[in-house]
């Protein structure tokens, strides 16, 4: 059977029972097609980097983005910003903190040349006041278009308004932004919604450039209408998107893989249960294997087969589906292995949990969310951690 299942080398798992690959080229490639979109409508594309870049690792990717020429960048809070500014340590590359301007943190954002995203009428005022005795500083103001989450609302927008010039007089407001609350599926009504909300707020503040698109809009939605001045693709960088069945592009790029070793291969009969609270019952007799990989590793127990809730979720091995059997415990996981043929369980002794076999999309779809980019790109003991092209140059050489 022809598979493109990825050779593993022992050597590469060393001591550990998790490998991990982390493709930077394919996040600069995936970088470039929402370039394009915003090329097309003569816009900035301004890569968020936030969550360590969703595990995929700021230190490898940022400088690869900036060789490829981006100069904008969003992260979530300061110590995200202060780590970024260390590694691009260039005056023209632009830092901005989405979370915004926490309680004393302005000597910070100054010091490291970060530039805050204001959620508050109280943030404008702090920032504005420690600016007039420290110097003037830019500042974005962030326009919560009814999410109810961060940002400027009704009220404070007519403040902001009316004393504009006073409660800016020694900041330089870059541009307004705000963040689209449901884009998930199909129905995009709400997003007009907020917009028309947005175009509300903008005719009472002075012409600013606006950033409103990111990386489910610029897919799902009107590029000529929500691009604005700048884009912030965020999950789309690292193979992301609203849902698994539309992404940026049909070529947009995977940009992780994990890979884990498995044990106690043996038959369980029908109608014995299976895991923790007995969730799982064999439908049949089945041969089941254990996959050294749980919730604590990152494996979201919500994507847990049990008879109340089956799920659909799978592994691979060599050309054949793995499908989950019972709930994810802590450190590993059971996955039914009937249909693998004897000679290929002793010949591997890792499956593939998420790549090229399995979309990690459709693994967010079933789970949620994105979440499970975010848990399984946090650092681990048991999880031997490389580049695509560090695996490659190591390893693809000697398989």
């Amino acid at each position: 059977m022809q598979h493109n299942f990825r050779a593993i080398p022992r050597d590469a798992f060393g001591a550990k029972s998790i490998v991990r690959l982390r493709d930077i080229e394919a996040v600069v490639f995936n970088y470039r097609l929402f370039k394009t979109r915003a090329d097309a409508t003569g816009t900035i594309c301004a890569p968020v980097l936030k969550g360590d870049v969703h595990g995929l690792g700021m230190m490898e990717v940022a400088p690869a983005l900036y060789a490829e020429g981006a100069r904008y960048f969003f992260i979530e809070e300061l110590s995200e910003g202060i780590e970024l500014r260390q590694i691009l340590p260039h005056p023209d590359a632009n830092i901005y903190a989405m979370a915004g301007l926490l309680a004393d943190e302005e000597a910070f954002f100054k010091k490291y040349n970060l530039v805050p995203c204001l959620n508050s009428l109280e943030q404008l005022k702090r920032w504005n006041a420690w600016c007039r005795q420290n110097g003037r500083a830019r500042a974005v103001i962030h326009l919560d278009t009814h999410m109810n989450r961060l940002g400027f609302l009704d009220d404070e927008v007519d403040l902001l308004s009316r004393d504009y010039a006073a409660l800016t007089s020694d900041v330089t407001i870059e541009f307004l932004m705000s963040h689209f609350f449901d884009i998930k599926g199909i129905d995009t009504s709400s997003c007009y919604m907020q917009l028309n909300v947005l175009e509300n707020y903008r005719k009472k503040l002075p012409p600013l450039p606006v950033s409103f698109a990111c990386t489910d809009s610029v897919i799902l939605l009107d590029n000529s209408v929500f691009n604005f001045d700048i884009i912030r693709p965020g999950i789309g960088l690292v193979g992301g998107a609203p849902n698994a069945d539309h992404p940026i592009s049909p070529e947009a790029k995977h940009t992780l893989e994990i890979y884990v070793k498995f044990s106690q291969v043996k038959w369980i009969k029908k109608g014995h249960t299976i895991g923790y609270g007995g969730a799982y019952t064999a439908k049949s007799n089945l041969k089941m294997a254990l996959v050294h990989i749980g919730y604590k590793d990152g494996y979201l127990r919500s994507l847990s087969e049990t008879d109340a809730s089956p799920k659909g979720v799978y592994m691979y091995l060599a050309g054949h589906k793995l499908p989950l059997v019972g709930k994810i415990s802590f450190g590993a996981t059971t996955v039914d292995v009937t249909e693998v043929p004897e000679h290929l369980l002793e010949e591997y002794y890792y499956v593939e949990v998420v790549g090229p076999n399995v979309d990690i999309r459709r693994l967010a779809d079933i789970g949620g969310c994105y979440e499970i980019l975010s848990a399984l790109g946090r650092p681990n003991t048991k999880m031997a951690d490389y580049t695509m092209s560090e695996f490659s140059k190591t390893f693809e050489k000697i398989s």
